[in-house]
């Protein structure tokens, strides 16, 4: 077999192609960059609403009170027995807490009826909120300001 020219690709054919690739790119990054801070958001919500549900079996399997602490401006928040602190988890970058407060969970599984209200870098926000029977729900508040 001799050497033939045909086989592979010629060097304006590879630098055309990386040319198209880096337009792609170019195009990409801005749409990905904006759709970053909705997903960590959309994470922090259901980490935070996950959290609660295992709070409220831990509680009835421990037949012991449980809370959910958390402050306004932090980025992460803390589960405690009574003043007992279990646990500190943190939530993705960017997210923060912008109001302070406290779900309590009994034994039964009832609540200390709250929300946690978290925002992200775009200014986007969204609540966890718990009601008096336990049930965790999440929304999405039509101002940061508000409560849905």
């Amino acid at each position: 077999m001799g050497f033939n020219p045909r086989h592979g690709f010629s060097v304006i054919e590879l630098v055309v192609s990386l040319a198209l690739v880096g337009i792609l790119a170019a195009i990409a990054l801005p749409g990905w960059s904006r759709l970053l801070p909705t997903y960590q958001l959309d994470n922090s919500v259901r980490q935070v609403q996950s959290e609660l549900h295992s709070m409220k079996m831990r509680a009835a399997a421990e037949n012991a009170g449980l809370q959910l602490v958390y402050l306004a401006g932090s980025s992460q928040y803390t589960i405690q027995a009574d003043t007992k602190i279990l646990a500190t988890k943190p939530l993705p970058e960017g997210i923060v807490i912008t109001k302070a407060g406290t779900i309590s969970i009994s034994p039964r599984g009832t609540a200390g009826a709250n929300r946690v209200r978290l925002r992200n870098s775009a200014g986007l926000c969204k609540q966890v909120v718990v009601s008096q029977t336990g049930r965790v729900r999440v929304c999405k508040p039509n101002d940061c300001s508000e409560d849905c």
